[in-house]
């Protein structure tokens, strides 16, 4: 029976944690920004649909919904704007705010077009307005998933760009002159 003291290494040297996962969250964003762009244009024209069924009311509570969802807007306008200047992590996280308040700033506005929606509207205007609003509200998610995923590939370029390269390779070296002069001995 042999015994096997020899240890093994699976990866590659300097390899940091959750790299490659952060690859995979770069790749998924553009399916998911596709995906957003879809449910927005899908959105349009369902409100589009009810809107032509519908005959426009002013309620006081739609209006103060709909001055929230203005009112999220702007932050998360402004917050867009700070990131621009700022580095790419700072950056990511700003951006990763911004996209939470527009997911905010878009469910108030749900909110108000549905107080507007209720009166003068027909049962299959109705209908529209509740899926373009639903559509909507995924299309933000997505987007709430985009900047996640940003924030995380940032984060993971961040330490990859803090490796040693000099200290990988030395490490490297060594590992591969112990293999060597294994082999040797055999």
């Amino acid at each position: 029976m042999e015994s096997n003291n020899e240890l093994k290494h699976h990866g590659v040297i300097g390899m940091k944690w959750g790299v490659r996962r952060a690859r995979r969250k770069t790749e998924r964003n553009a399916k998911l920004e596709k995906k957003a762009y879809k449910y927005d244009a899908k959105a349009a024209a369902l409100t589009k649909k009810a809107e032509k069924q519908h005959a426009k009311n002013d309620l006081e509570r739609s209006n103060r919904a709909a001055t929230k969802a203005a009112t999220y807007a702007k932050k998360a306008a402004k917050l867009n704007k700070k990131a621009l200047s700022e580095t790419d992590l700072k950056r990511a996280r700003l951006e990763s705010k911004a996209a939470k308040l527009e997911y905010k700033s878009n469910k108030a506005q749900m909110k108000a077009n549905r107080l507007s929606k209720t009166t003068g509207y027909s049962a299959k205007a109705m209908a529209y307005s509740v899926k373009s609003d639903k559509v909507a509200t995924k299309a933000a998610k997505a987007r709430v998933k985009v900047a996640k995923n940003k924030a995380y590939t940032a984060m993971m370029d961040k330490r990859l760009s803090s490796l040693d390269t000099d200290k990988a390779r030395r490490v490297e070296q060594s590992i591969m002159q112990n293999l060597s002069e294994r082999v040797n001995r055999k």
